[in-house]
């Protein structure tokens, strides 16, 4: 129990008590279900509770269990959003007239209880001063008291009524209705600028400390919409070039509507940067990879079209950004991002890379963004080093915002505002108070008072002031800017002709010139001026209307996982029950799987997880398959994410009812279970025999029709994938091939380029452990680089494999050329474990050349970066490894140390790992002359072990053992067995060794 101030809503249907007279109470119930559903979706989603609904009526509370400071704009928000969406409805009368509401809002002191019999109440005079205002709004009407419009006017405009005698109230009560909601929005370039010296001084002020230090430091300047920050960077920077400075600046601006949220500012950066920085222009000349980089970003930039592949995975993306901005780093660089409040996280991200990876440019970096965004600035998204400087961009007291309202109302060039018999100085007062002191709200005022109007002729809400700027257009010219406002905030001809608007290249010329759009470097491209005038113009489409242009644009492959989401969510909320519901949802889901996969395999994790969640909860309705796909690559993203909890809970938790779920779905866990180390080989074969038995075959192949399909070979390929990583931990590496490459099968034979992707990969790093020939290791190393010649990320693994392959068959000169080319994908796309995979190889081949030092410094470092990373199995092997390599320094007692206390731990190795430092002890013991017992550990281990070349390094150890012992028999044997294993592979290098040492 608590006393707190409480926003109340209170809220009825128009006409439901003669309604109620005529119409049968059945159909009446249906659409009070309806109606309720739509008031309780909305007070639940603005953070709200429905205290109570009674007949007709309901009564919703904000601020009951904790309050929060936009208590008051949450209350409106939720109104006119019911407001809005019951239209949709129509009663069951006879003339099928369309639903209207009233409602009435208060904000006062209130007790507020809790039980678990009542639910929470509200008791005090709000709630009956909320019912009041109800009673007195007429249909589609909102009457709030003047506590709410002192907490929400900044966002709601609002007209005062007469005061009202209300029952039981002493004298009238103070009463506003409510018009419209603020709108968004930024100043006009070529108004004054006012009041922004300190701010502009600032920014010069930092520009020149990065000029002179030549150090990269990152900005952040904040505001809400419409306040002018954008303009005050660009001032600033017009500023900077009239004193004489010489920066290349450039500007990125993010959308907020649509998929291109992280690729279109990039896009736009790097092409000013490139037109800017004659030196950058001369790197795309001379750097392919770089260029295609680019030429694939402006692709991915594009409204996303159906059956898109792939572009440069991030990594690649980061390189060519930090190449492109070092190559124009002769002269200091101003790089803007603007709208950074709709930046998705890959471009947050990957500007605290630029930032930490950078840190010695002359690079002033400018973040624009919304006070709402403080705290998810590129510097605390991405954990870069350092910290942003913030600068604050605040409304215009009312001397500086008439100031501007005079200025915008006349220059002495025919163009004064017509004062229709009012006095400017008046009209001016009037627009400095209604503006609140954003630039953009004084701006629109004044041109509505440029066509004739006066203050008194609009509300004073933004957004109703858009409404009615768009309802002065002609018929066609409102048409084709809701049909732009679908396509989103930038736009061509070629997309407006596809929703059937006709000679659109005059049109739109005309809204442009009436600063609607603007016109874009794209042929034939626009972009709208105002944010505001986008997100009105699309809001005052039907549903329907929307609908319809959002299905077109996604049939002609725009952005169809957009599009159809869209479609989909806009249709639910028109007719749940439409028959074409479903369908459109499957094709919605399918559409965002696909996008999803590729973001995937860009391994733009944050953009993959995004769109891949988004179509399982379109999917929970649809055909297990795609839902069974998507909750398969969402688990993935998120286990590739680090998120490990997240993948498991998709995988148990998902859309499907626990005792059965689909086949895919099965395997998934105990593949996860496998990942963590906790399946068992019981589990393997409990999880083939439920396979097996859904159609009662044997083997894998009873797989057909699990999720009613046809064959399920996406499961199978999973299913083999999962004995592959058993295989693996037991050290069974030609069994886990056979796997790989049963998996490879199933991937191909569906077409699942993700799969087939990732399985090439871990088919190559297999073979170098198992038996198959050097020539067919190297065939497949040939394939790979082939295949993934775009995406080095991929690549890498192939030319380590190559590297290891070509030092093994004695190729020095080749092994060399591998890591050359593997070091310099490493340093460039920055990848740390990447380091570790080219140690491991690289100590391989420095030990066959008999640089032992070299080959346990890279072993050492590898060992270093892999227990930092976590993975502690691997990690011991490469301390076995260097152990090893000192001993072959003629370090004997040392080695022989490390081994030991490597012994104590040899329960936490992997196989590979235990083997070979149980085999170095043994041939530690024997060269002292002791006969060490663990030899036994070491045939039982070798007996169940199919990698040649460990084979053949394990029985050449035993070999010089039983040499040391005096056991000249045995040091043969063991000395043939090692020869047999590197002969049977091609390791012409190591089995040279043994032949000369026998």
């Amino acid at each position: 129990m608590s006393r707190r101030l409480v926003v109340v809503l209170f809220l009825d249907l128009v006409g439901w008590t003669r309604l109620a007279e005529r119409v049968d109470p059945e159909p009446l119930q249906r659409l009070l279900d309806e109606y309720y559903e739509i008031c309780s979706a909305a007070v639940e989603e603005h953070g709200g509770v429905v205290e109570k609904f009674i007949g007709d009526a309901v009564m919703a509370v904000f601020g009951a269990d904790t309050s929060q400071e936009d208590d008051a704009p949450r209350a409106l928000r939720t109104a006119m959003r019911i407001r809005a969406e019951v239209r949709d409805l129509r009663t069951p009368a006879t003339d099928a007239a369309p639903v209207e509401v009233h409602c009435g809002i208060a904000a006062g002191e209130a007790l507020v209880t809790r039980s678990a019999r009542a639910g929470i109440r509200v008791v005090g005079d709000v709630v009956n001063l909320a019912a009041r205002l109800q009673s007195l709004a007429v249909a589609g009407e909102i009457i709030v008291n003047e506590t709410v419009a002192h907490l929400a006017r900044s966002q709601y405009a609002m007209v005062p009524v007469p005061p009202v005698a209300l029952k039981g109230k002493a004298e009238p009560v103070p009463v506003l209705l409510v018009t419209g909601e603020a709108a968004d929005g930024g100043a006009g370039e070529d108004s004054l600028m006012v009041d922004r010296g300190a701010e502009r001084h600032r920014l010069r002020r930092i520009y020149h400390q990065v000029a002179r230090e030549r150090r990269a430091q990152l900005v952040t300047v904040l505001g809400p919409p419409g306040i002018g920050k954008t303009r005050l960077v660009r001032e600033a920077v017009d500023d900077l070039v009239a004193a004489g400075a010489r920066p290349v600046a450039v500007f990125g601006s993010c959308q907020s509507y649509g998929t291109a949220g992280n690729y279109g500012a990039l896009v736009e950066m790097l092409d000013a940067l490139t037109r800017r920085a004659p030196s950058c222009a001369e790197l795309l000349r001379a750097d392919e990879r770089i260029a295609a980089v680019l030429a694939a970003l402006r692709d991915a930039s594009l409204p996303r079209r159906a059956g898109a592949v792939p572009g440069p995975g991030v990594e690649e993306v980061s390189w060519a950004t930090r190449e492109l901005l070092t190559a124009a780093a002769d002269d200091p660089l101003v790089v803007v991002w603007d709208n950074l409040a709709w930046a998705g996280q890959s471009l947050l991200r990957l500007i605290g890379e630029l930032m930490d990876g950078l840190p010695d440019l002359p690079l002033l970096m400018v973040c624009v963004s919304r006070p709402e965004q403080a705290g998810r600035d590129a510097s605390q998204e991405a954990g870069a080093s350092q910290e942003a400087d913030v600068i604050e961009v605040g409304a215009l007291v009312p001397a500086d915002s008439a100031r501007l309202a005079f200025s915008l109302a006349g220059r002495g060039s025919g163009d004064e505002v017509e004062l229709h018999g009012l006095d400017l100085a008046e009209q001016v007062d009037r627009v400095a108070l209604y503006s609140a002191g954003n630039p953009l709200y004084i701006r629109l005022m004044m041109d509505w008072l440029r066509n004739g109007r006066t203050v008194d002729e609009v509300p004073p809400s933004i957004t109703a002031m858009v409404g009615a700027m768009i309802d002065r257009l002609p018929a066609p010219g409102r048409r084709l800017l809701g049909a732009a406002s679908v396509i989103g905030p930038s736009f061509t001809v070629e997309q407006l002709a596809l929703l059937g608007e006709p000679a659109p290249e005059e049109a739109v010329a005309e809204l442009a010139g009436r600063r609607l759009f603007r016109a874009t470097e794209e042929e034939g491209g626009y972009r709208f001026v105002q944010q505001p005038v986008h997100e009105v113009a699309y809001g005052r489409l039907e549903k329907e209307q929307r609908v319809s242009w959002h299905r077109r644009l996604a049939e002609h492959g725009f952005s169809p996982g957009f599009h159809l989401e869209a479609a989909t969510r806009l249709l639910g909320g028109l007719r749940p029950d439409d028959a074409e519901l479903p369908e459109l949802a499957r094709q919605a889901a399918g559409a965002l799987l696909g996008e999803g996969t590729v973001a995937l395999r860009q391994r733009d994790l944050p953009t993959a997880i995004g769109l891949l969640g988004r179509a399982l909860v379109l999917a929970r309705g649809g055909p297990d398959r795609c839902r069974s796909v998507a909750a398969v690559r969402l688990s993935d993203a998120l286990m590739l994410s680090g998120d490990t909890r997240g993948a498991l809970e998709v995988a148990e938790e998902g859309p499907w009812c626990a005792a059965s779920p689909p086949a895919l779905i099965r395997v998934q866990r105990h593949l996860l279970a496998a990942r963590l180390g906790k399946v068992t080989a019981a589990d393997v074969e409990g999880l083939r025999a439920a396979l097996d038995g859904l159609d009662g075959l044997g083997g894998l192949d009873g797989l057909d029709g699990l999720d009613g399909e046809g064959p399920d070979r996406s499961a199978r390929c999973r299913f083999e994938q999962l004995l592959m990583l058993i295989h693996l931990d037991r050290g069974r590496f030609g069994a886990a091939e056979e796997a790989a490459c049963a998996a490879l099968d199933h991937a191909r034979d569906v077409g699942d380029a993700y799969e087939e992707d990732r399985l090439l990969v871990a088919l190559c790093e297999i073979r170098q452990w198992s038996p198959s020939p050097m020539a067919q290791k190297l065939a497949g190393c040939a394939e790979l680089l082939e295949r993934f010649a775009a995406d080095r990320f991929l690549a890498l693994p192939a030319l380590a494999a190559r590297a290891r392959c070509l030092a093994l068959t004695g190729d020095r000169s080749g092994a060399r050329s591998a890591l050359t080319e593997a070091e310099s994908v490493v340093v460039q796309l920055r990848l740390t474990l990447g380091r570790v995979l080219v140690d491991q190889v690289a100590a391989l081949a420095a030990s066959l050349d008999g640089e032992h030092a070299e080959a346990e410094r890279r072993f050492g470092r590898a060992a270093d970066a892999l227990e930092q990373a976590g993975y502690v199995p691997v990690a011991l092997t490469m301390r076995v490894q260097a152990a090893r390599e000192c001993a072959r320094r003629d370090r004997p007692d040392e080695a022989a140390r490390r081994i030991a206390d490597l012994l104590a731990r040899r329960e936490e190795m992997d196989v590979r790992g235990r083997i070979l430092c149980l085999s170095a002890a043994v041939l530690s013991a024997a060269a002292q002359g002791r006969a060490e017992p663990m030899r036994a550990e070491v045939l039982r281990l070798l007996r169940n072990l199919d990698d040649p070349c460990l084979r053949g390094e394990v029985c050449f150890d035993l070999a010089r053992a039983h040499r040391h012992l005096g056991e000249g028999a045995e040091a043969r044997t063991m000395a043939g067995l090692a020869a047999d294993s590197y002969a049977a592979v091609g390791a012409v290098k190591p089995l040279e060794a043994v032949r000369a040492w026998i």
